[in-house]
């Protein structure tokens, strides 16, 4: 299965729940959002048996449930997975236990997202597209640790929420932005006018932090750190502000190359 597609309405979704009236509710979501198609078990047991002879893109698991809770059969997918060399299904928990120890509870137990009952059609599209997301990000390993130096894909992911719409007009504000920034700085640094420097050293930080590139703004904050001196030398700005602008250049193709590789 492509999780590609599922952006477009074709998840293959296992929703394990007990209670009847759940069922419907949480089946008649995912219908009404077009997420996609949906198998029920009423268990854990059930719901291991099914994922040993499908693979779904999704899982939804209640987190008590008769014959085996929800955590129990998080961890005996991971074991199967981790025997098997397979690929990591995404498991979101459906509980009304609230407390952050729950939530930790079931995050470090096999859980990828945590959704409180009773649930609402934004926030369980907001957890698949999130969970989805993030899979796609580590079903490309190679890919994912090239990005890494550039951006960090987690935090990126984070940020925008799964949301394409977002990343797509963020990229683009940032590739109508940066240039006048970078352009005035190298005017600042040879006018002497630091105080400025500083100040479009610090736009550009906050855009980059949005893009969760790191080392970009780290770069930024130092000119910012610099600038703010009052005097600092003007060589070693200019080296600094084509390091940045290169830096750039590599997130904009970064960036791209998410919105291609996780959104097509």
């Amino acid at each position: 299965m492509n999780s590609k597609k599922a952006f477009t309405g074709g998840y293959y979704i296992l929703l394990v729940e007990d209670d009847k009236m759940s069922q419907v509710v949480v089946e008649g979501m995912i219908k009404k959002l077009n997420l996609g198609r949906v198998e029920i078990a009423e268990n854990g047991k059930e719901a291991l048996k099914m994922f040993c002879s499908h693979r779904f893109d999704l899982i939804l698991m209640d987190g008590e449930m008769p014959e085996m809770s929800g955590i129990d059969a998080a961890l005996a997918i991971r074991a199967i997975e981790k025997d098997k060399d397979l690929s990591r299904t995404p498991i979101i928990a459906l509980t009304a236990h609230t407390t952050e120890e729950d939530k930790a509870l079931f995050l470090n137990n096999g859980m990828d997202e945590f959704l409180k009952k009773p649930l609402s059609p934004t926030r369980l599209n907001q957890a698949v597209q999130n969970v989805i997301l993030q899979r796609s990000f580590e079903a490309k390993p190679q890919k994912s640790r090239d990005l890494e130096t550039t951006i960090d894909l987690q935090q990126l992911n984070r940020i925008m929420a799964g949301n394409k719409s977002l990343l797509d007009n963020c990229l683009q504000t940032f590739e109508s932005t940066y240039p006048p920034l970078l352009s005035k700085m190298t005017a600042c640094i040879e006018k002497n006018e630091y105080d400025e420097l500083k100040e479009n050293a610090h736009r550009l930080k906050g855009m980059l932090k949005y893009l969760a590139a790191h080392n970009a703004a780290t770069l930024a904050e130092q000119l910012e750190s610099q600038g703010g001196t009052g005097n600092p030398t003007s060589a070693n700005l200019t080296v600094q502000v084509q390091a940045l602008d290169d830096e750039c250049l590599k997130i904009i193709d970064r960036v791209k190359q998410v919105l291609v590789d996780n959104f097509s």
